[in-house]
């Protein structure tokens, strides 16, 4: 499990993870929402990375203060009385500690709210990490119950065949096409938003088939069968910040 870390700069306490990758050539550094992520080659320490850090304090410090402006991309902690989207309602958190070895979570659709429970012995970063995981694989299998209706739902309304649909934790689209493999992605946080946005992103998808680009020809089929299509895809542009956490 990835552990989350905090770097001060001027007085400001930053979210930091390490990681490592076989892959990776130089040292990089990119925030999701408001953790700074850090990415860096298997032969370097964490030591080396942190010194990175340091040397580009101005950076981080001015997109820390940037991104921690829009209060719905903060950090979630997950403490009681915050809030979090549910098939694009706003749910209140409900959290408490418990004597329990694991940690509960529940959706209450009636209430309205996000509960959970966690063990007394857990500490606030280890905590928010055991949740952030829970979470992810709560959105998870619930997008995939929905898209399991959805998407073949939209298969037999605009006749366009798709070979398989698979679910990930991406945050930076609500979905992807390969269109030679009629294959498609989609974020696992989907079930995060109003109904009718998901089925304008599944029809997206599937129109890519016909046309793997976003051509006129491309939007007038999508319009088709979403005719409201422009004004959902404005309000995912102006609201899609919500699925981050």
């Amino acid at each position: 499990m990835q552990k989350l870390q905090y770097i001060d700069i001027k007085g400001k306490k930053i979210p930091i993870i390490i990681r490592s990758f076989k892959t990776s050539k130089h040292l990089k550094m990119y925030f999701k929402a408001n953790v700074l992520y850090v990415s860096k080659p298997k032969y370097v320490s964490v030591k080396k990375a942190m010194e990175f850090v340091h040397q580009n304090e101005k950076f981080v410090y001015d997109k820390y203060i940037k991104v921690e402006a829009d209060s719905e991309r903060k950090l979630k902690s997950w403490e009681s009385g915050e809030h979090f989207f549910y098939k694009g309602e706003k749910y209140e958190i409900a959290a408490s500690n418990c004597n329990e070895a694991n940690i509960f979570i529940k959706i209450d659709e009636e209430k309205k709210t996000l509960r959970f429970s966690y063990p007394n012995t857990l500490n606030p970063m280890d905590r928010k990490a055991y949740i952030d995981k829970g979470i992810k694989k709560l959105l998870k299998n619930n997008t995939e119950i929905l898209l399991r209706q959805k998407v073949p739902y939209w298969s037999n309304i605009t006749n366009i065949a798709y070979n398989s649909f698979k679910v990930n934790d991406a945050t930076s689209k609500f979905g992807s096409c390969i269109p030679n493999t009629k294959n498609m992605h989609f974020s696992s946080r989907l079930i995060m938003l109003p109904d009718d946005k998901v089925d304008a992103i599944v029809v997206h998808e599937l129109c890519h088939i016909i046309h793997p680009n976003h051509s006129k020809d491309f939007y007038d089929l999508v319009r088709s069968y979403i005719p409201n299509y422009d004004e959902i895809n404005k309000w995912l542009k102006q609201n899609g910040k919500i699925i981050i956490f």
